[in-house]
């Protein structure tokens, strides 16, 4: 029985994490770096995630993002890099999407 409440609430907790990318806040700037990545991932052009990874390492340091959107994005780069540029593309695009724009 026991192992029943363990398994919904392990249940619920895990769909509770399901609910949409990890929000990149209201700062204009990192909005405007997020573009310029999906820019830089539609024109293939790695040395151009490179930078855009590198702008928004610093807008973390900075404290204007969060390290999750950061982490979920440099999965994003990473996956553009190894050639799989289409999906990332479209991985990217969803978390845009997803974004609430501070609402």
């Amino acid at each position: 029985m026991k192992t029943r409440y363990y398994l919904a609430a392990a249940m619920i907790l895990l769909l509770a994490g399901c609910g949409g990318p990890a929000q990149i806040g209201a700062d204009p700037e990192a909005f405007k770096a997020v573009d310029a990545l999906y820019t830089a991932v539609s024109l293939r052009d790695a040395g151009r995630v490179d930078r855009c990874m590198a702008n928004l390492a610093a807008l973390r340091d900075a404290g204007k993002l969060d390290a999750g959107p950061l982490e979920a994005l440099e999965g994003i780069a990473a996956e553009a890099k190894s050639g799989s540029w289409e999906p990332a593309q479209s991985r990217l695009a969803r978390f845009m999407r997803g974004q609430t724009r501070g609402r």
